[in-house]
C-alpha cells in the first residue's frame, strides 16, 4: 500500500524524536552524575514520606497574630506554593524574610519558622535570631547543620528534613515535596493554616498519572540557543513560573527570566521591541484553563502583534496546566519545569545537580567576613 506524504511525514517526524531521545540518554549517562532523573521521578514519595512522618514536632496552637518564613532559595520557595495553593486559607498574614533581618513587624504572638535545608544558610539563621529577640514564636525546619544545634539548645520544635533517603549531591532545591508538605503540617498544626492534608494525600497519584517528561524535552529543545522567560497568570507569578525560571538557572545553568500576564503587557513586552546583541527569546506561557479569559486573550494578542510588527527575535508557546486544584495545578507546573530544566541541562552538556558557582561564592564571601 502507497504511503500517502502525511504518513511519510509522521514517519519522519516519529524517528527525529527516537533519534532526539536516544541522545538524552546518553548525555544523561554522561552528565547526570547524581541521577537527578531519579530524584525528579520520586518527588511523590516525598510528600507521601513527609505526610506519614510519625517523628513530627509538638507545635503549640496559639491566637497568632502574622507568620514569617525566614529562609533563602529553595528553602524560602515552599511558603509561596502554599500561599498561591490555599490563598483562601490562611487565617492571619503571612510573609517570607528573604533577608538578614526582618522588616515585616514582630510581635511576641508572631510566628516564625526559620527554613534553611542546609541549616547553615547564614541569612536564615541572622533572622531567626533577630526575630527569636522580639519574643516571637519560633519553629524550625532544616536537615541539618548549625540551625539544627541552635533549635536543640533552644528548644524550638524542628522538623527535619530526611535527605538521608536521598543519593549523594541531592540538592535542596530538590526537596520541594518533603518541604511543602513538612511545612503545611506545621502551620495546620499550629492553627494558621485550614488543614490541606486531604489534597496532600491526594497528589501523589496525581502527579503519577501525568505523562509530561516528552513535552517537557521537547520544550528543552525548544528553549535552545535562545533566552526563556517564564510566563503564567499573575495567581502562579511565585509558585510555578519563578520556581521554574530558577530550575533552569541552577539546573541548566543559563539565564531566564519570569514574570506573569496581565501586567507584562503593561511594561514588559515593550523591552522585546528592540533586539540587543542579536539575543533571540523563548517566551512560554504556562496556562490555567480555568484562568481568566481575558488573560488567554491578551497572549494570543501579544503573539499576533509581534508577528505583525517584525519582532521575530521572540517565539511563543504555551502548554496548559493539568489538574483540577491549584496544588495539582502548581506541581504539575513544577515537574514539567523540572524536566524541562533537566532536559536543557543535559543539551548544555551540564550536570544539572551541582552549582559550583554558588559554593565558590559562598567560599568567597565567608573569606571576605572573616578578615
Amino acid at each position: 500500500m502507497k504511503k500517502t506524504l502525511a504518513s511519510k511525514v509522521d514517519i519522519l517526524n516519529e524517528k527525529k524524536d527516537n533519534d532526539f531521545r536516544q541522545e538524552l540518554r546518553l548525555l544523561a549517562d554522561r552528565c547526570d552524575k547524581f541521577n537527578m532523573a531519579g530524584v525528579i521521578e520520586r518527588t511523590p514519595g516525598q510528600i507521601e514520606y513527609a505526610l506519614s512522618d510519625s517523628n513530627f514536632p509538638k507545635i503549640p496552637d496559639r491566637s497568632y497574630s502574622n507568620i514569617i518564613i525566614a529562609g533563602m532559595g529553595g528553602s524560602a520557595l515552599p511558603v509561596e506554593v502554599l500561599e498561591d495553593a490555599f490563598y483562601d486559607r490562611f487565617r492571619i498574614p503571612i510573609d517570607v524574610c528573604r533577608n538578614y533581618r526582618c522588616r515585616t513587624k514582630i510581635t511576641p504572638m508572631t510566628l516564625s519558622v526559620a527554613s534553611s535545608f542546609s541549616g547553615n544558610t547564614e541569612e536564615a539563621i541572622s533572622a531567626m535570631e533577630h526575630i527569636a529577640r522580639l519574643g516571637a514564636h519560633i519553629l524550625v525546619i532544616t536537615a541539618g547543620g548549625r540551625l539544627e544545634k541552635i533549635a536543640a539548645e533552644k528548644g524550638y520544635p524542628t522538623v527535619r528534613i530526611p535527605y538521608e533517603r536521598e543519593g549523594v549531591g541531592f540538592q535542596p532545591r530538590s526537596a520541594t515535596g518533603y518541604m511543602v508538605t513538612y511545612l503545611a503540617r506545621m502551620l495546620a498544626a499550629a492553627g494558621v493554616l485550614e488543614d490541606p492534608a486531604a489534597e496532600l494525600s491526594a497528589l501523589p497519584a496525581f502527579l503519577r498519572g501525568l505523562k509530561i517528561r516528552e513535552e517537557a524535552e521537547a520544550t528543552a529543545r525548544w528553549f535552545a540557543g535562545r533566552i526563556p522567560v517564564i510566563y503564567t497568570d499573575e495567581s502562579f507569578e511565585r509558585s510555578i513560573a519563578r520556581i521554574f525560571k530558577i530550575k533552569l538557572n541552577e539546573n541548566a545553568k543559563r539565564p531566564a527570566f519570569y514574570y506573569s500576564l496581565p501586567e507584562a503587557n503593561h511594561n514588559e513586552m515593550i523591552g522585546f521591541s528592540h533586539q540587543n546583541n542579536d539575543e533571540n527569546y523563548a517566551v512560554l506561557y504556562l496556562k490555567d484553563p480555568a484562568g481568566e479569559k481575558n488573560v488567554h486573550l491578551r497572549f494570543e494578542v501579544m503573539k499576533e502583534l509581534f508577528k505583525d510588527l517584525g519582532i521575530n527575535h521572540v517565539d511563543f508557546r504555551e502548554w496548559i496546566l493539568p489538574g483540577s486544584t491549584n496544588l495539582e495545578k502548581i506541581f504539575a507546573g513544577l515537574m514539567f519545569g523540572d524536566w524541562c530544566a533537566y532536559t536543557a541541562a543535559l543539551l548544555n552538556h551540564k550536570d544539572p545537580s551541582p552549582v559550583e558557582l554558588v559554593e565558590n561564592f559562598k567560599t568567597r564571601l565567608k573569606e571576605k567576613q572573616n578578615r
